[in-house]
């Protein structure tokens, strides 16, 4: 007599949702339709939801439950994954950005559907996140914090105004003559640095902005940040350190200070910060003001409510799936 077999089971599609932004990618972007059958190619049942603004994130992650996919530049990415800090919920992205650092700083393919392809035999890894305690509240950012040269060029341009170059170039070049030099205070781990900075940068990856690669070594799973700060002993050298970063020696200038760090502390009194592309504090464009220092003019906030300016790292704050690791 023979034995019947049991046909073999079928293997469960993972579920997954497609959190896409419309903006990202400019009007050359894939259409959410087009990555929604990459995935289903590759064994994945899906929907998507369109968002236009983070709000839309929040409502749409509330009501989820599965894989999260973020489809979109790196402010989609952060909007998505620090909103999973803490929760029991995997996620990916979809890099279709203009600088897509999040991915580069991975060494994913920035191309989705290369990415796709790659996720048939995906891998888990840990993601850090950076957390920032601030007298008007706690912020995360994934790509990077900080003061001086950056978030003052941020500020001048405006980013809530939206995307200009003409307007990007006039804050650059201000920011290049007549920019600001900050005398704090840093204590990192069990070390206290002083000195008057250009720039001070905490970075999660290795780029931060428009490809601004600052911290070349910068990983986001070894539960470390990576501090770097531009001294201000040479400001007709501040050409050569933009140079540097293109050309990613910004670390072995003599006036370049860089740590792996787990937390940060400063003394702020009014002058501007950023949280990966937004600026702090709050509402900051509608109360700035300048005055003229020793180090040039500078930006900050009349009467502020000065404190001190924590940063942290989260360790695997978030669980990510990647592609399968290219040899």
């Amino acid at each position: 007599m023979l034995n019947k077999q049991s046909p073999p089971k079928k293997k469960r599609q993972m579920q997954a949702h497609i959190i896409y932004n419309k903006q990202a990618g400019g009007n050359n972007g894939p259409s959410v339709e087009d990555l929604q059958k990459a995935l289903v190619e590759i064994g994945m049942e899906t929907d998507y939801t369109v968002t236009e603004s983070e709000e839309d994130v929040e409502r749409v992650l509330a009501q989820m439950n599965g894989l999260v996919v973020a489809a979109g530049g790196d402010g989609t990415v952060a909007a998505v994954l620090t909103r999973l800090i803490g929760k029991d919920t995997p996620m990916t992205f979809l890099p279709m950005g203009t600088a897509n650092n999040i991915a580069k700083s991975l060494d994913v393919p920035t191309d989705p559907f290369e990415y796709i392809a790659g996720l048939k035999n995906p891998r888990t890894v840990p993601f850090d996140v950076g957390c920032l305690q601030a007298p008007w509240g706690e912020e995360y950012f994934v790509e990077g914090a900080g003061f001086g040269f950056y978030a003052d060029v941020l500020a001048a341009y405006q980013p809530e105004k939206g995307k200009s170059v003409w307007r990007g170039l006039e804050a650059l070049s201000y920011q290049m003559f007549k920019g600001n030099a900050y005398h704090k205070r840093l204590i990192l781990n069990d070390e206290e640095i002083r000195g008057n900075y250009l720039l001070v940068e905490v970075l999660n990856t290795t780029a931060i902005g428009p490809r601004l690669k600052l911290a070349p070594k910068a990983t986001s799973d070894d539960g470390l940040l990576e501090l770097v700060c531009v001294m201000a002993d040479d400001r007709a050298g501040l050409l050569d350190y933009l140079t540097s970063m293109l050309t990613e020696d910004l670390e072995r200038m003599e006036t370049v200070i860089t740590r792996q760090i787990e937390a940060l502390s400063f003394q702020w009194d009014g002058f501007p910060l950023h949280v990966d592309g937004e600026v702090r504090p709050p509402n900051w464009a509608d109360r700035q003001e300048v005055e003229e220092t020793e180090f040039g003019l500078r930006p900050y906030l009349p009467h502020p409510e000065t404190g001190e300016i924590k940063v942290k790292v989260l360790p695997g704050a978030v669980s990510m799936l990647l592609p399968a690791a290219v040899e």
